[in-house]
């Protein structure tokens, strides 16, 4: 026993070394050694024969080079094959001589079991091994009674030196995930943390990974798991009653590398529109096949194309019309020579007309430029509201009386101030005044009526006009908006006002309310607060 106890102590003292060098500490080399020395497997270490394959320090500091396992069982059979062949040729060199061939064959025999006896010895340490492999299959977590195993060959140091790596990890268990995989880890929460709606799905379009972006762009719990969801059922790729859907279904599914698909999907109540942009996964060879998939919710996108594309073609009509007004009647104050004073008063007076008409529509576009670009100020300073509130009734009296319209104010003698411009919000009067005459009909009514509590000044102007259906209440506040029953009217509009008369309002710390019906007409509200607190804080 001698022999083995040496080489117990070289591979400790070999383990110790290396671990020193690694920048372990000295206290987990000496109960590694312990642990080698005292729970070892004994077998006998056979070195084999010698090659150039690898190298490990020995204790006395000289380096020893052993050849890997298949190739000195390599030698080992070639050996025997060798001289085999060479008893074989001399057997039959001399066939007269029957006892030298008894000889011959016998030293053969002898030569196949000594080398069958040299390559038991070679795979024993890979036979230990595996023995103790085995016996950690028994139950769960019985890898941690895997022992180290004695011996002085790479083999031997290589499982010893394994083994204390997995000790080092297990005596610091929350350090393990680091340890193991940090890289893994860190582009896991990155996945997970990214504002993108990503799928992984095999190439069926089966669900093997999920981001929380994309479970709450489908309407999907993100704490349930969804694995084996088919991806396109949730997208509506397998609708059979959409014309589209399979065309689409196999674009995605096919072979091209990476594509890009827009369709409209029906999630819930709500219709979205979505960029779908699919890509297959590639990889090593032998890597499991799959596809990755973003979905890009692009409905608000849309929606504010439509609104720029009919804010182009609204703007263009506004402008085409007084041009064109002022174009004709120009061209006739040209070429009537002799045209009669009155008429030509007349022209002139609708020049000036649309010329106005066509100040207003500019000044209100700019109004627009600076709203989309929040850099509408307002010149802020104490007011009065009931002069404010006379002068807007006084100023659109005229036109109410036209139409045989009564207005009528109902307004508080005593009226808190507030703390805003004075010309935005004599426009903002005007256009809700303006707004009720045009489209309140013939011998109809409006009224101006105004109110405070202790935070509020409430500005209501109410008729019995042609009504708003309640769908589109908030609509006529978004910019070039008509509502139904004012497109089939003849008054005509841009339908910028009440946008800029809710944007002003805002500005000033309050708000535009409405109450309305198709055909029994609309109460506007303007919310300021007392002594003006604006949303800006100015």
């Amino acid at each position: 026993m001698a022999e083995p106890t040496r080489a117990g102590h070289a591979a400790g003292e070999t383990t110790a070394t290396l671990a020193r060098e690694s920048g372990g500490e000295r206290k987990a080399a000496d109960r590694t050694n312990t642990t080698v020395q005292c729970d070892a497997v004994e077998h006998d270490a056979e070195s084999g024969a010698r090659g150039p394959q690898l190298d490990v320090d020995s204790s006395n500091g000289l380096k020893r080079r052993f050849p890997l396992v298949t190739t000195r069982i390599g030698f080992v059979f070639l050996a025997v094959a060798s001289c085999t062949l060479l008893c074989a040729i001399t057997s039959h060199a001399v066939p007269q001589h029957t006892q030298l061939q008894s000889l011959i064959w016998t030293a053969a025999i002898s030569i196949c079991s000594l080398g069958g006896l040299v390559a038991m010895a070679s795979v024993r340490t890979l036979r230990t091994i595996e023995k103790e492999l085995r016996r950690s299959q028994q139950g769960q977590r019985q890898w941690q009674s895997v022992r180290p195993i004695i011996g002085a060959d790479p083999i031997t140091f290589g499982w010893n030196r394994l083994l204390e790596d997995i000790s080092t990890c297990e005596s610091a268990p929350d350090r393990v995930p680091a340890a193991l995989d940090q890289e893994v880890v860190t582009l896991a929460r990155a996945m997970r943390g990214l504002p993108v709606a990503w799928i992984i799905t095999d190439t069926e379009g089966s669900i093997r990974y999920m981001g929380p972006a994309a479970c709450g762009l489908l309407n999907l719990a993100e704490e349930e798991s969804h694995v084996g969801k088919d991806l396109p059922e949730l997208i509506g790729l397998r609708d059979d009653t959409d014309e589209s859907a399979p065309p689409a279904l196999l674009r995605l599914l096919g072979p091209i590398r990476m594509l890009h698909e827009r369709r409209t999907v029906q999630i819930g109540e709500n219709q979205l529109q979505v960029r779908i942009t699919r890509s297959r996964l590639s990889g090593r060879s032998g890597d499991g096949e799959g596809m990755a998939w973003i979905l890009n919710d692009i409905t608000q996108q849309r929606i504010a194309t439509e609104a720029r594309d009919q804010f182009l073609m609204t703007a263009t009509h506004e402008l085409r019309t007084p041009l064109t007004n002022l174009q004709a009647y120009a061209e006739a104050l040209l070429e009537e020579e002799d045209l009669e004073i009155e008429r030509q008063k007349e022209f002139c007076n609708v020049i000036n007309s649309e010329a106005n008409r066509l100040g207003r529509l500019v000044d209100q576009l700019l109004t627009v430029s600076q709203m989309e670009a929040g850099s509408m100020v307002a010149n802020r300073h104490e007011l009065e509201l009931l002069p404010l509130l006379e002068n807007a009734a006084e100023q659109l009296r005229g036109q109410a009386e036209k139409k045989q319209i009564a207005l009528t104010t109902n307004l508080s003698a005593k009226l808190p101030t507030v703390f805003g411009d004075r010309d935005k919000l004599q426009a903002v009067l005007v256009n809700l005044l303006g707004n009720a005459i045009k489209y309140t009909p013939d011998h109809g009514q409006v009224l101006l009526r105004c109110s405070a509590d202790d935070r509020w000044i409430h500005i209501s102007v109410e008729d019995n006009g042609l009504g708003i259906a309640e769908d589109e209440h908030e609509k006529v506040f978004e910019k070039f908006f008509r509502g139904a029953a004012t497109r089939e009217s003849d008054h005509r509009g841009n339908g910028l006002g009440l946008a800029f008369a809710r944007e002003i309002a805002r500005l000033h710390g309050g708000d535009i309310e409405l109450q309305s019906a198709v055909g029994e007409g609309s109460a506007f509200t303007l919310r300021l607060p007392i002594g003006g607190r604006s949303r800006s804080g100015i």
